[in-house]
């Protein structure tokens, strides 16, 4: 059987690391200028010298902000969906314009590679007014002095979200989204979500007499073990090396990859160690074996070679149909990564909407837009369109979402670990973080590698990246 697994992540991610070699240099060069007015539509340019910058106009105040008056302008907006995700972003900025009081319009425009774009638009002083990207994106844009701060918008008391619509989000959409450098202060809203889980064959664990999946890193080691069968080759987890579950991995040890007070890499802490040594653990004894790739993994698990495998919750969808295809149905479900913190910890995956310096009309604009956005009709919309997780916690209740998780169980369980969601940190190079640690542990399956050594081979790579 052919395995099934979602594209458009895996090709971001790879477009992400490929980016990230590139874009720290590159911002060091830059600096920013915004224009003023309602702006003409800005222009990418591959390039960026000559450019002379101009001075950035400053943020507005509460006061000012209560008087601007954003009728009739045109939001630019740049992001790098494609398929589904793209078709729906355009479906809801055309129901924005019919409903905006201010005749506000959208423009979107797709951009590839969006980051190196971005970039040079900044440069050449005509950025996006709003940009959906990465947190490493966007903490370099931040760099320049070209991110406008959310919070000034979301707490305004015109323009800004009540109270109750502040509460009904998760956290970390308004809080938690692209904590960026000492301040910790949010970059951008967190916009399309998704998560890490673990992934688990709930009969097989029937079969095996246990009765919820394992919730501590004892509990995984012991049943994966007991899974083993040389006979009918069946393991019990199926690791695909992949710098985004280590990190959810380390994470649930009490770790951390950054430090708060340096914020430089710390690939090498004693619950990195721990949590790559207990993978070697796995894989010497039979419990775990490397696959080579994320599709191997799930079409493993699939085939019920594999009890558990750990992945993003976009790929649900393709999980879903890969098992209701298969000959031999089996009940499945996902449930949090093992955790030894009070609370499991999970990562968050996907994108965060911001808006870029312009003018305060513009950005004013810009800012309404994405308010409508975030709406739980808004945000229902998005969700059921694109697979996401909702950002409202009122959205689940609402019938179209009943309706979906009665028929996708799986979807509601992933929903379940929204109060989970911790913040993802804002930090240039955090793209190059997951790729030494998915080839860290790539090491580890395929040479059985020493996880302090590899570790601290990762953790010297990773300092001369966020050094330059």
């Amino acid at each position: 059987m052919e395995s099934q697994v979602a594209p458009d992540f895996y090709d971001d991610m790879e477009r992400t690391h490929m980016n990230a070699r590139w874009s720290i240099a590159l911002a060091c060069t830059l600096l920013v200028h915004t224009v003023v007015g309602c702006s003409p539509a800005p222009q990418a340019v591959p390039t960026a010298t000559g450019t002379v910058p101009l001075t950035p106009e400053p943020s507005p105040t509460a006061q000012s902000v209560s008087s601007i008056d954003p009728t009739g302008c045109q939001v630019h907006l740049w992001h790098s969906f494609t398929g589904e995700k793209a078709a729906t972003l355009q479906q809801m900025a055309l129901a924005f314009e019919a409903d905006s009081p201010q005749r506000v319009s959208i423009r979107i425009e797709f951009h590839s590679p969006l980051h190196s774009e971005v970039l040079a638009a900044i440069s050449a002083g005509s950025p996006p007014d709003i940009v959906i990207a990465s947190c490493e994106q966007l903490a370099e844009y931040a760099l320049l002095d070209a991110v406008v701060m959310p919070a000034e918008y979301v707490h305004h008391s015109l323009y800004g979200l009540k109270r109750e619509e502040q509460s009904d989000l998760w956290p970390f959409v308004l809080e938690g989204a692209c904590l960026y450098g000492k301040t910790q202060q949010p970059l951008g809203i967190r916009f399309d979500t998704q998560v890490i889980a673990m992934f688990y064959n709930a009969d097989w664990l029937n079969r095996l007499e246990v009765d919820a999946p394992p919730g501590t890193w004892d509990e995984f080691v012991s049943v994966c073990g007991n899974a083993r069968d040389k006979n009918g080759g069946k393991w019990g987890y199926a690791y695909a090396p992949d710098g985004w579950t280590l990190e959810n991995w380390i994470a649930g040890l009490r770790g951390v990859l950054v430090a708060a007070d340096t914020q430089q890499p710390w690939l090498s802490s004693t619950a990195a160690i721990a949590a790559t040594s207990t993978l070697r653990d796995l894989l010497r004894n039979g419990g775990a074996y490397c696959a080579s790739d994320a599709s191997t993994a799930q079409a493993d698990f699939v085939a019920q070679k594999a009890l558990f495998n750990f992945g993003s919750t976009y790929a649900l969808p393709a999980y879903g149909e890969a098992v209701t295809v298969t000959k031999t149905k089996f009940n499945w479900d996902i449930a949090p990564i093992p955790f030894l913190t009070a609370n499991p910890v999970v990562t968050p995956l996907g994108s965060a909407i911001a808006i870029l310096h312009s003018s305060t009309r513009q950005q004013l604009a810009a800012w309404l837009f994405i308010r409508w956005l975030l709406s739980p009709a808004q945000d229902i919309q998005w969700a059921l369109a694109t697979h996401a997780l909702p950002l409202n916690k009122s959205s689940q209740e609402l019938p179209e979402m009943q309706s979906y998780i009665e028929q996708n169980p799986q979807y509601g369980s992933a929903c379940k670990l929204l109060p989970y969601v911790q913040p993802e940190p804002a930090v240039p190079g955090w793209a190059t973080v997951h790729t030494l640690l998915a080839d860290a542990s790539r090491s580890i399956c395929l040479e059985d590698a020493d996880p302090a050594e590899v570790l601290a081979a990762a953790d010297t790579a990773a300092q001369r990246v966020f050094s330059r």
